[in-house]
Formats: structure tokens, sequence, C-alpha cells
């Protein structure tokens, strides 16, 4: 009898454990994530905010951005857009990836903008 009364609330217990636990989502945010710059390029900043530990990449040449990964929090990212000389429009994209477990990922972008020159 003590075995049935012991397994039934072991059977409880994890029930409860189990129907408790919360799937964890991966939180972030980032303000401003557009900004435009003038062919002299220059630096700008952005806002950051994430539950989890994060990292930041671009494609593009020549842009430099810090810092380039942290943990959870409220993070400030400066970004420095090197001048043009192009008489076109240019595109920027810092990725913001925060992970959580390598399965649950939430990416924001950082896009910059840059005038021609004229």
């Amino acid at each position: 009898m003590r075995f049935k009364r012991f397994f039934a609330f072991a059977i409880m217990a994890a029930a409860l454990l189990l129907s408790s636990c919360e799937d964890y989502s991966v939180g972030t945010n980032i303000y401003p994530s557009l900004a435009e710059i003038g062919p002299e390029g220059g630096s700008l900043t952005t806002t950051f905010v994430s539950n989890a530990t994060w990292t930041a990449t671009t494609e593009d040449e020549g842009v430099t951005f810090t810092p380039d990964s942290g943990i959870a929090g409220t993070w400030t990212i400066t970004v420095t857009v090197p001048a043009s000389t192009l008489d076109v429009e240019k595109t920027y994209k810092v990725k913001l990836q925060a992970k959580y477990e390598s399965l649950k990922v939430s990416t924001r972008y950082f896009i910059i903008t840059q005038h021609p020159k004229r």
C-alpha cells in the first residue's frame, strides 16, 4: 500500500513539475533598427536588448562595430561606416543574433543607408 501511495505521489509530482516548466523563448529588441548616414561615413549607435547571449556580424566590407557580442542585458552598439566615393546609395546590414541552447534563436538587423556623394 505504501508503494502505491509513493508511486501515485511521484507521478503527481512529475506531472506538476513538467506542467510548470515554461518554454524558454529568446527575446530581443533593437532601437533604432534603421539609420541614415552621409557619404562621409562615420559612427552611429543603436540599443540592443536581449535576454540571452548574442553576437553581431556583418558581410559588409569596411563596417566595424563594438561590442561584437555580449550576455543578456541592454547594450549600446556603435557601428562605424566607411566614407563612400560612390554616386549611388549603399545599404549596410549588421545582424544581431541571440541564442539560447543553440536551438532557440532571435535575429534583428541594424540597417544603415548611406547616401551617395553628389
